[in-house]
């Protein structure tokens, strides 16, 4: 299918911008994922005719960039792929005449579940932490998408890549709620540790004398940190 939009281009627009990974997946095959059935999403979605996936690597060495605080975007991560995505909104219309619908994070506010995304876009595959498992960086990426009102062949997904079916499983190993035992993820038990991780927030000290000290909650990433994958 040639759509007339230079893939490579918007990759290394994306890349530029600071994108560590770009897909692409049609519409139409997203919202056939189970994922999709289940759940609805915004007409512009249904209207429209590809899923830019970006994805933003998270080392190990940069707790701070999933430091939830109370600023709008509530992790600087996300605030970083918030502007991504904006500057990468601007440039498509300028540089290509593309209309690009700025998705929320949560497909709970109608935007897309971003893992499915992601797998069909060809970033990666589900890992048995319930995580997005990249051939890159493993699970440490953060996800964002954007609409857009143009075909553009699709990416993915990923042949040839099951990284967890000769693992030992350090990801279940590694959780303290056993969230992950039997092999099957267990919603409720990550949540007991979200609310410890809650109530045990970091104090940052002030830049100044006199400033307030801020609190961030710092949520587990135990099993994404323990998969072996793109260390």
């Amino acid at each position: 299918m040639d759509s007339g939009l230079p893939f490579k281009e918007i990759a290394a627009k994306a890349m530029l911008l600071g994108a560590s990974l770009i897909g692409v997946t049609r519409v139409a095959t997203l919202l056939d994922s189970p994922s999709h059935r289940l759940h609805p999403v915004k007409r512009c979605a249904r209207d429209a005719s590809s899923v830019l996936v970006l994805a933003l690597a998270h080392a190990e060495g940069q707790p701070e960039m999933d430091w939830w605080d109370n600023r709008q975007g509530r992790t600087p991560g996300n605030r970083r792929l918030f502007k991504m995505s904006q500057r990468l909104t601007k440039w498509l219309q300028e540089a290509h005449s593309t209309e690009a619908y700025e998705l929320p994070y949560q497909a709970i506010h109608r935007g897309v579940f971003l893992k499915d995304a992601a797998i069909l876009a060809g970033l990666g595959v589900m890992g048995k932490n319930n995580l997005l498992i990249t051939p890159q960086y493993g699970p440490r990426v953060r996800l964002r998408a954007l609409l857009l009102d143009r075909p553009l062949e699709s990416t993915g997904p990923l042949d040839g890549f099951a990284p967890c079916d000769e693992c030992d499983g350090d990801c279940m190993q590694a959780c303290p709620w056993e969230a992950l035992h039997g092999g099957s993820y267990q919603r409720e038990r990550c949540w007991q540790q979200m609310e410890e991780d809650e109530t045990d927030q970091i104090v940052l000290k002030p830049p100044f004398v006199g400033m307030p000290a801020k609190h961030v909650i710092a949520y587990c990433r135990r099993c994404e940190l323990a998969c072996p994958v793109g260390q």
